[in-house]
């Protein structure tokens, strides 16, 4: 039990406090509270407790009249007395406690502590001023705690207001004060892109949480153990609310950084809050599963509906349906959809309709992300009405008949005989003698043998099954015997009828064969990159182009192309230079590349473009490739639309340079005394084996001017720079190598093998930067030195790995060595590879014994070394696109701000005795030099 007591200057001893204690100012006065247990003092105002059972207070002044409450000191007590203490000042009737600045929340009661030091003052006496606005709202005073305005609003922020009291005529003011009320915490929403996240350990995972509010309030987020601090905020105002937006990152994550990440919205409870739940996997997966059975019978004629649940990080996937594994055939007639289920779940549906006799078989769905593949058969066998076919034949005088039938379930054959040819069903006997039956899966064969015919017979063959039965019938005849010629004369006549008609066949089939082979010679259009799938061990397995998803959202209207000059054309096609209007804005006009194909074109040509385009969806948008932009695939012929490069093929480009910047190094050398390696030209770059006349078969891409207003307007819309006007440096030929290599390292990582890695088939656009591409469509190949006959195709043979040449492989380390060979064109400035053979035996066997071609006049010594790193005879030996970007990555932070003139020769000639050079036997030519290992 809880007593308070006080003691003054009058009375020494402790009396029990009334509920109010009044005392002069100038007086001493002790608070003492006693209980039961540890007590504290609150006081009125004050911004801590006092932790102890006595409060002495000497010498009071106005300013101690406020209310003293003693507690236990215990958490949850609620038990409390309290006394409130008048000091009487005459000078002073108002104690405020309060600052300049009050803070209120709106809607709440707020208390304004103007409290009266004397209670013989009438409480009508207080007054708050600006009178004028008071009267608007409801106040009511109590002299022990001041001013309660009821539900007050945020206009009070607008005003400054004090405390009045008036005593026998005289006013007695407070200091002023402003009163700021918070405006009522309203949080309108919280959201969180994805309640679940997956991360392979080693990721980086970043997510956000967004609140729209009516006041800027904060988010915080907790996974249960700790809560996180770092954090990177966003805010913005419009129309009145406020979007706040907390980004959570986590470099690096770890299996501990797995379970729940709740975001916190809010600056006072109830606060708002979302949970999200992050789990951190060791590795990628695709997980295929079903729900119904992987086998199923069902009737012919019926649809049939299969569904499989995907489940798979990384989520972006490529699917199909196989049949039999080996596409949806033709003839099936059936519709497949894909459908999200959530962050990482998808649900493919494949609907088979009016299912036939043919669609039997096993349905494979097949899924794979950039990491790893799944995949879910599941067999379909329909009850389908029996086949009946029934042959007949003669053996050694007797008549045999044969009745084969097919079907699921397997049928049941039955013999009906009839001596007639017409029969009905009575005159129908069974027949079991002399039968031999054959059963196979699904076919059964049932022969019948009659040793003596005397007269006519009507056979019937009936195979039932559950679905339902069929029949087939023979009529024989006593006369039916097996053909044999009547006399010689008609034997003859008929000799030299078969000899005609078959001289005849003969030549059709010849000419006909002849046709095809001319046809099957003529080249074709092919999609040189090729998509695989590496199984364990390190094999590959080529992915058909043509089974890859097309996302219809690249479709893009014919009617915004308008369509310019011709930037390329070839046997099967041409490249246009256009401008889209709306691709990326209603209002934009964008320039871009088209690729079409020629009127004439073929099946297979169409296709092969079709599969273009599905492997430039599939790969995804990166720097250093040209870009898929959108395509037409319906309502005409089949246009893909990419970036358009204005500088045009890197070839070309580095041709064009190769005048100046030879004259530049010759009058660099000219005023130097030092002795390095001569660099002169000695007119080789315009010689007639230097690959550099003006007969080159590829055109060159210029940029197109356009009087358009609004597409020069357009930020979309590239302009010219000034690239073409500048010369090359020995950092201009460094980055093109890293870009490639770059890029070339992007599409390993997406299974892709280009196949033709060379400077005609990377452009330069803006910048200077270097994209891959595969210009083969608009290009003569026919005519073009670089593609050599080979079998019966024609092939870019210099470029090519001994492996490609000699066993058709193709691979990631194929398409290094061919880098190789680009890098030996960058720095030679575009002249031709192994520049005076000719590829015959000699230049095979060459590349058999390791022949490499010399370092060209323009590359460091360390550029050299990775061009022999890349025509390692062992595939496995020659360095990654990855290691190559680093290599170069190096070259270019220490090259930097030297001058490129500066390859000393003995460190050349050094460089040479290390790789065992030796002079061939037989030059290939005069004026080259190759090295043999």
């Amino acid at each position: 039990m809880l007593g308070c007591y006080t003691t003054s200057l009058k009375n020494q001893d402790p009396v029990p406090a009334k509920s109010e204690e009044v005392i002069e100012a100038g007086s001493s006065v002790t608070l003492k509270c006693a209980g039961n247990g540890t007590v504290k003092w609150i006081v009125q105002g004050g911004k801590k407790d006092i932790r102890n059972d006595t409060i002495l207070i000497r010498k009071a002044s106005f300013k101690d009249t406020k209310t003293y409450s003693c507690v236990y000191d215990a958490p949850g007590s609620v038990e409390n007395v309290a006394v409130h203490l008048f000091v009487k000042d005459s000078s002073n009737y108002l104690n405020a406690l309060f600052g300049v600045v009050i803070r209120f929340d709106e809607h709440q009661d707020a208390v304004i502590p103007c409290l009266l030091t004397d209670p013989s003052i009438p409480e009508s006496a207080v007054s708050l001023e600006p009178l004028d606005y008071f009267k608007k709202v409801t106040t009511e005073f109590d002299a022990k705690k001041g001013f309660t305005i009821r539900n007050v609003q945020t206009d009070l922020n607008d005003h400054t207001f004090r405390c009045t009291v008036t005593v026998n005529g005289k006013k007695k003011d407070t200091h002023s004060m402003r009163i700021y009320v918070e405006k009522e915490e309203i949080i309108h929403s919280v959201f969180l892109p994805s309640n679940e996240y997956i991360r392979i350990q080693g990721e980086d995972f970043v997510t956000n949480c967004t609140a729209k509010s009516n006041a800027k309030i904060q988010i915080a987020w907790d996974n249960g153990t700790k809560t996180i601090e770092e954090t990177e905020m966003k805010y913005s105002f419009v129309d009145g609310i406020w979007t706040i937006t907390s980004i959570l990152s986590i470099r690096s994550v770890s299996y501990e950084d797995s379970g729940n990440y709740t975001c916190v919205a809010g600056n006072k409870e109830p606060s708002r809050k979302r949970s999200a739940n992050l789990q951190v996997i060791e590795k990628a997966f695709v997980h295929v599963s079903t729900s119904q059975n992987r086998s199923i019978s069902q009737l012919t004629g019926l649809d049939e509906e299969l569904t499989v649940d995907v489940e798979a990080y990384p989520s972006q996937l490529s699917w199909q349906w196989l049949h039999n594994n080996t596409g949806i055939i033709k003839n099936v007639s059936s519709l497949s959809k894909w459908e999200h289920r959530g962050p990482y779940r998808h649900q493919s549906i494949l609907t088979l309709y009016r299912m036939n006799a043919n669609e039997t078989g096993t349905y494979t769905f097949y899924a794979n992300n950039s990491e790893t593949s799944a995949s879910l058969s599941v067999e379909i066998k329909l009850f389908g009405t029996p086949s009946v076919i029934m042959e007949q034949y003669s053996v050694n005088g007797s008549h045999e008949i044969k009745c084969t039938s097919k079907g699921y379930t397997l049928p049941a054959i039955t013999w009906l005989l009839c001596f007639n040819t017409s029969c009905s069903d009575e005159e129908k006997v069974p027949f079991t003698d002399e039968l031999r039956q054959d059963t196979q899966e699904d076919v059964v064969i049932s022969v019948m043998r009659l040793e003596k015919l005397n007269d006519t017979v009507t056979i019937f063959c009936l195979a039932s099954n559950i679905a339902g039965t069929a029949s087939d019938k023979m009529t024989i005849t006593k006369a039916i015997l097996p053909v044999v010629a009547s006399s010689t004369k008609e034997a003859e006549k008929f000799s030299s009828m078969f000899i005609v008609v078959a001289a005849g066949a003969a030549f059709f089939f010849l000419l006909s064969v002849f046709f095809i082979y001319k046809y099957k010679q003529k080249p074709k259009f092919e999609v040189r990159w090729q998509m695989v799938q590496v199984t364990e061990g390190n094999q590959y397995i080529c992915i058909d182009p043509t089974q890859l998803p097309y996302n219809e959202r690249w479709e893009f209207p014919r009617a915004n192309l308008q369509f310019g000059k011709t930037i390329g054309a070839g046997a099967f096609g041409k490249v246009m230079e256009a401008t889209a209007f709306g691709m990326g804005k209603d209002d934009s006009a964008l320039r871009v590349a088209v690729k079409m194909l020629k009127p004439s074109a073929h099946t297979d040509e169409k296709e092969a473009l079709m599969s273009e385009l599905k492997i430039l969806s599939h790969l995804g948008h990166h720097d250093n490739i040209v870009n898929l932009l959108g395509a037409c695939t319906s309502g005409g012929p089949i246009l893909v639309i990419t970036e358009y490069c204005q500088h045009g093929d890197l070839l070309n480009f580095l041709r064009r340079k190769a005048e100046i910047m030879n004259n530049n190094f010759t009058a660099a050398l000219a005023n130097s005394t030092s002795d390095y390696k001569n660099m002169a030209v000695e007119g080789k770059y315009l010689g007639s084996n230097s690959g550099l006349g003006n007969d080159s078969s590829y055109i060159d891409m210029k940029p197109v001017t356009s009087n358009r207003a609004s597409t020069l307007e357009n930020p979309l819309v590239e302009e010219e720079d000034m690239d073409d006007h500048l010369p090359l440096d020995l950092h201009d030929l460094l980055n093109f190598s890293l870009q490639v290599a770059q890029g070339m390292s992007f599409l390993a990582t997406k299974n892709c093998i280009h196949r033709d890695v060379a400077a005609r088939n990377v452009l330069v656009t803006h910048g200077r930067m270097a994209k891959i591409c595969d210009f083969g469509l608009a290009r003569d190949i026919e005519n073009d030195s670089n593609y050599v006959v080979k079998g019966n195709a024609r092939l870019p043979v210099k470029w090519m790995a001994p492996e490609s040449i000699f066993d058709c492989i193709y691979t990631v380390q194929s398409d290094v060595w061919s880098y190789g060979i680009l890098l030996w064109e960058i720095f030679s400035l575009g002249r031709s590879p192994y520049p005076g053979v000719v590829v015959n035996r000699k230049f095979y066997k060459m590349i058999k014994d390791g022949c490499k071609m010399d370092c060209p006049d323009y590359a460091p010594l360390d550029i050299y070394r990775i061009m022999k790193a890349c025509w390692d005879l062992e595939p496995t030996r020659r360095p990654t696109f990855n290691q190559l970007t680093d290599f170069i990555s190096r070259q270019m932070s220490i090259i930097t701000g030297q001058e490129y003139a500066n390859i000393i020769q003995d460190q050349q000639e050094d460089d040479c005795a290390d790789t065992k050079c030796v002079d061939s036997p037989t030059p290939p030519s005069n004026g080259n030099n190759y090295q043999f290992c």
